[in-house]
């Protein structure tokens, strides 16, 4: 047994090296736009690369039968053939996507362009992303845009021309929303809050959640008090927010007079509650006498003296 083994290896050390048949790949991921023999065969050899035809288009395949690969093997000297006649080949090519938000930022600047509002949003059915080849950055281009401003309505033709692909054409109709910057709530607040700096945030929102009202402004808005509850997010008005009161009804108040360098102090009664910069109704608990007064402070008012039906008269 040993001396059969021996001799067989010697026989088989002396037979000629045979070439490796080529191999078929069931299935490839390609980039390139052109389908190349490689791309189906592996192994080929000596026979050199070549290009077969185009390639499907990005994110799409091709099947290639048994009958045409063996074609294209016998064309190009492939050494393959099929041994069962269900061979198959798929190619796939490989893509990129082109994103709606890329699409939607060419219409808004053409639209822009056309008379809409700067900074504007968008409402239109969903644009799909685009498939285009890998590593291309094509560029939409917006034609035929009309915009009436009275509805906001607007219709306008996109057109995307990726490389080694025809042009891709997508007619778009919607209507432009205009937006505002607004102070909103990080979080849901209840009447009587005492708004911080952490309370709030400035964001985009559509100019008809304010109802015809001004937003407020974040630097203006710190310290107010909500007259009711506000949900996270919802713009903020002036009808939403008041200072708030610093003289309570039935408090209290020092009163203060000015007139020609002369200042006055006495204590009353407040028979209205406000804030700062509010005129009310200030009783002198010695006399009774009831002025009008503004509120300056903390339980704090300033009578005009012609409010108080006082003249003073400087020291000579």
């Amino acid at each position: 047994m040993r001396l059969h083994l021996l001799a067989s290896s010697a026989a088989l050390i002396c037979l000629p090296t045979l070439a490796a048949a080529a191999m078929l790949k069931p299935y490839s991921a390609i980039t390139s736009p052109i389908v190349r023999l490689s791309d189906i065969f592996g192994d080929l050899g000596s026979v050199p690369d070549r290009d077969l035809g185009r390639a499907p288009a990005p994110g799409e395949r091709i099947l290639v039968a048994a009958p045409q690969l063996a074609a294209i093997a016998r064309d190009f000297n492939v050494d393959w053939r099929p041994a069962t006649g269900t061979e198959h080949a798929v190619i796939e090519r490989r893509r990129d996507s082109l994103p709606g938000s890329v699409i939607l930022d060419a219409l808004r600047q053409a639209l822009e362009a056309a008379g809409a509002p700067s900074g504007s949003d968008i409402s239109t059915p969903d644009v799909q992303p685009i498939a285009i080849p890998v590593g291309s950055k094509p560029i939409p281009e917006v034609s035929q845009c009309n915009y009436e401003p009275a509805g906001g309505r607007f219709t306008a033709l996109v057109s995307v021309t990726p490389p080694d692909m025809p042009t891709i054409q997508m007619r778009i109709s919607g209507t432009v929303i205009a937006l505002a910057r607004a102070t909103v709530p990080t979080h849901h607040l209840a009447r009587g809050a005492v708004l911080a700096a952490a309370d709030i945030r400035i964001v985009l929102v559509r100019l008809s959640l304010l109802h015809g009202h001004a937003a407020v402004q974040t630097d203006n808005i710190i310290g107010m008090v909500l007259k009711h509850d506000v949900a996270s997010g919802q713009p903020l008005t002036p009808l939403d927010v008041a200072r708030p009161d610093l003289v309570q009804r039935g408090s209290l108040v020092r009163m203060t007079l000015r007139s020609d360098g002369i200042a006055l102090a006495a204590e009353g009664i407040a028979k209205e509650g406000g804030a700062e910069g509010d005129k009310i109704h200030v009783e002198n608990p010695t006399s009774h006498a009831i002025v009008e007064a503004e509120i300056i402070g903390p339980d704090a008012v300033r009578v005009e003296p012609r409010r108080a039906g006082i003249t003073l008269v400087a020291a000579q």
